[in-house]
């Protein structure tokens, strides 16, 4: 357990999935002390599979992940916190349970959470056969009977054309929500089904789908779609001040070119800092904060 660090680090990382573990890479390469904090809650681990990664398409996250760390633990300035940062202050002084660190700059690279409506069975298909992101899972999903769920959301249209393109037989549910005008044109354009009301059950086998009930009748399926809302999974860079913006699923922090946060000091990367979620983005996100964070240190980042 650590107990604490006698001289501050040049810089603290909160969060140790891809994004975050990027960000190391550079900063431990370029000579910098760097402490990374990683409590395992990453927003991929219900997949089992990677996608749409060069190099690493159709690993698992975790496998990544391991390989990366094993990477990273071969430099010498690098120090790993398995636990969850509890406190975080400017400063950048950062608790946990069981120690106290130090740091000259912070990266937050604590991803978001996704928020799923409250339908039994769905939980357990999330990052199997119920997804997000049809580039991250559709290719294996592709040509099976498949549901998209629909809000009264403005993107409602642009996303059940996407879904379209790798779905085989389509149903669009609408969880009992009044469908904008423009969605239901578009969905008699379509020529897809269209089961209105409450979902009342995602009916399983260990994740893959097999119907959805709506009105005590099964429709049989083979992969769901669904854009979930999603918030910042810690609440430390609302905390110290960084400036938000609004992004199609909900809020993210707000970066330069660099993963400047509005706070001096602070960097994000990951999910955390896009409206468009991807392990790819994230990765490269990550590289760009590192590489800012160097250059701050140096003194050598231009404003």
């Amino acid at each position: 357990m650590h107990t604490g660090f006698d001289q501050p680090f040049d810089a603290a990382i909160v969060g140790g999935n891809f994004a975050g573990l990027q960000a190391a890479l550079y900063l431990l390469r370029a000579r910098r002390r760097v402490v990374l904090f990683d409590d395992g809650q990453h927003r991929n681990r219900f997949a089992a599979h990677s996608h749409s990664f060069l190099g690493h398409d159709g690993m698992e996250p975790a496998a990544i992940k391991a390989n990366a760390l094993a990477q990273l633990r071969a430099y010498p300035t690098l120090t790993v916190v398995e636990a969850r940062v509890t406190s975080v202050e400017q400063g950048f002084r950062l608790d946990w349970d069981g120690g106290r660190a130090e740091a000259r700059r912070l990266i937050l690279a604590t991803g978001q959470r996704d928020i799923l409506p409250d339908l039994p069975g769905l939980a357990a298909c999330w990052g199997i056969t119920a997804n997000q992101c049809p580039y991250c899972h559709g290719y294996e999903l592709a040509d099976l009977p498949t549901g998209v769920l629909l809000g009264d959301h403005p993107h409602a249209g642009q996303y059940l054309r996407q879904i379209r393109r790798w779905a085989g037989p389509l149903t669009v549910f609408d969880n009992g929500a009044v469908l904008a005008p423009e969605t239901l044109e578009l969905i008699a354009t379509l020529g897809v089904d269209h089961v209105s009301g409450p979902v009342e059950l995602f009916e399983h086998d260990a994740g893959k789908l097999g119907a959805v009930w709506v009105a005590g009748r099964p429709i049989p399926l083979r992969a769901f779609y669904l854009a979930s809302r999603s918030v910042p999974a810690s609440s430390f860079a609302a905390d110290l001040g960084c400036e938000m913006a609004d992004g199609p699923t909900g809020p993210f922090v707000k970066t330069d070119r660099h993963q400047r946060t509005s706070v001096p000091g602070i960097y994000a990367a990951g999910d955390l800092a896009s409206g468009m979620p991807a392990a790819v983005f994230a990765t490269a996100s990550g590289a760009t904060a590192g590489l800012g964070c160097d250059m701050d240190l140096a003194g050598l980042l231009p404003p």
